[in-house]
């Protein structure tokens, strides 16, 4: 990971060539220099991914803010448990381990599926033979060589043969064997082996068994979770509860960590909480590199609808230099001049400008801070 020191040296080199053009201005007779603009080449632009948009009149999202925790998506989290009495045999994952669907996770020894496998085996051999006949029973009886009476034995124990395999199948699904672990048997050897697989893709939570341990039917050997995204349980007053729907969008923050997620509503509960007046609201975050762990508290901005329209920008267009609040426009052949500016609050990641910017300018809203850092660099070197 680059320390901020080693990135301000990597965009002052990348900047190097950057040309910053300076205005005077008369103060009690000195003249003082300030660094007003920069220019970059094409390349230049394309290398710090510089973006600029019309500023325009907006409308400013409303905002609820609340505290929350994080929890595990319950609709991403399966168990993993044994279907059958059985002795554990193999694990083959370990707890923190990410898996894909379908891995092997532990495997089992069971007599009963065993017996099971014994049966299926049996009924299907049974519906091989019967079928074979009641094929060559129905050519004979279209050749009238033998009875009608003939046919329609064969037939009632050949459909009394597939009903056994059958049922005999939908036993070993019982116990958890997949079809195609079904239709592997015949070239097995170890009967009675029963290998559970992940249901779902993501990270072992739980691992509670070990070697050798005799397992009841219905036992919880492990948890598996989808951590790309979570829950977060918001506490929101009562007053503020009518203007929370479903789908609208949020944001959500940690004081332990610098990132922000993005989130939607799910659900709103339906219960109060007596004591506080707080309604719960269900939060569904994207965390895709697993920053958010269960348990943390966070902070939630609901964007419930919108107020007057204003002059927005994104949060990262507003850069602080000097001391003061500047945003940078574009005035053509890649010469960008930088402008003080009065904002609001913040709200949604978004800026409202007050003071400094018509609307129809072209602002600069990413890669501000690369041109914020050379007009410091360039003032200090003037200096």
């Amino acid at each position: 990971m680059k320390t901020p020191m080693n990135f301000i040296l990597t965009l002052a080199l990348l900047l190097c060539p950057a040309t910053a053009t300076t205005a005077e201005q008369g103060d009690q007779g000195e003249a003082q220099t300030q660094t007003s603009s920069v220019t970059l080449s094409p390349q230049q632009m394309r290398q710090i991914g510089l973006k600029v948009e019309i500023a325009a009149l907006k409308p400013l999202p409303k905002t609820i803010q609340a505290p929350g925790t994080v929890r595990f998506n319950g609709y991403h989290l399966a168990d993993v448990t044994s279907l059958v009495d059985a002795v554990v045999s193999q694990r083959h994952v370990r707890l923190g381990d990410q898996v894909s669907k379908g891995k092997k996770l532990v495997t089992l020894t069971s007599s009963a599926l065993a017996q099971a496998e014994a049966v299926f085996l049996q009924a299907q051999a049974e519906h091989r033979k019967s079928r074979q006949e009641w094929i060559r029973i129905k050519a004979l009886a279209k050749q009238k060589i033998v009875s009608q009476s003939r046919l329609q034995q064969v037939e009632t124990t050949f459909q009394s043969a597939q009903v056994s395999l059958a049922a005999s199948r939908a036993s070993l699904a019982s116990y958890g064997l997949r079809q195609q672990d079904i239709a592997a048997l015949q070239k097995q050897t170890d009967y009675g082996a029963l290998t559970l697989h992940a249901p779902i893709a993501g990270t072992v939570i739980q691992d509670d068994f070990r070697i050798g341990q005799q397992v009841a039917a219905g036992t919880l050997l492990m948890t598996v979770v989808d951590e790309t995204t979570v829950w977060v349980e918001a506490k929101v007053p009562e007053s503020q509860l009518f203007d929370i729907r479903a789908g609208q969008a949020a944001i959500i923050r940690s004081k332990t960590h610098a990132d922000i997620f993005y989130g939607k509503v799910a659900n709103i509960h339906h219960q109060l909480d007596p004591i506080t007046r707080t309604g719960g609201v269900r939060l569904e975050v994207k965390n895709p590199d697993d920053s958010l762990q269960p348990g943390m508290f966070v902070q939630v901005e609901i964007n419930a609808g919108s107020g007057k329209k204003m002059l927005l920008l994104p949060v990262e267009a507003v850069q602080r230099l000097g001391g003061k609040l500047v945003v940078f426009i574009e005035k053509g052949s890649g010469r960008f001049e930088r402008r003080e500016v009065r904002v609001g609050k913040a709200n949604m990641g978004l800026m409202p400008v007050i003071e400094g910017v018509k609307t129809g300018e072209s602002v600069v809203v990413k890669g501000a801070f690369v041109l914020a850092s050379e007009l410091a660099k360039s003032s200090f070197e003037a200096d």
